[in-house]
């Protein structure tokens, strides 16, 4: 199994799993996902299930908080799962299909708190 973080370096509880190795992947940058993608297809060559996980919680009264902070939730919540889907679909349609599976939380409703 293939899973994707930041920063691989900082887990502890996946890198214990045998059936489980660690490739860097930042949501909000694209060349990261290409790179992503890459190192997985050379290792795997496909993937049968993809799974966006990503988050990012704003938390506290919109109008406090400052423009980046509101355009990392974005690009990590909606943004990043967006370029991810894309970059793997083909490798999911070349498998003769898969599954696309994309989890979220109450902590991006909670940017939108008044």
């Amino acid at each position: 199994m293939a899973a994707t973080m930041r920063n691989p370096p900082q887990e502890t509880e996946l890198t214990a799993l045998k059936n489980v190795k660690l490739f860097q992947l930042d949501v909000t940058d694209s060349q990261s996902i290409a790179k992503a993608y890459e190192a997985i297809r050379m290792e795997y060559w496909t993937v049968d299930v993809l799974l966006n996980n990503a988050g990012y919680a704003l938390f506290g009264p919109l109008e406090l908080s400052t423009e980046d902070q509101i355009r990392r939730a974005y690009d990590t919540l909606l943004l990043g799962t967006t370029l991810v889907t894309c970059q793997f679909i083909p490798m999911l349609r070349e498998n003769g299909g898969g599954s696309i599976i994309s989890l979220s939380s109450v902590g991006g409703v909670l940017v939108m708190s008044v």
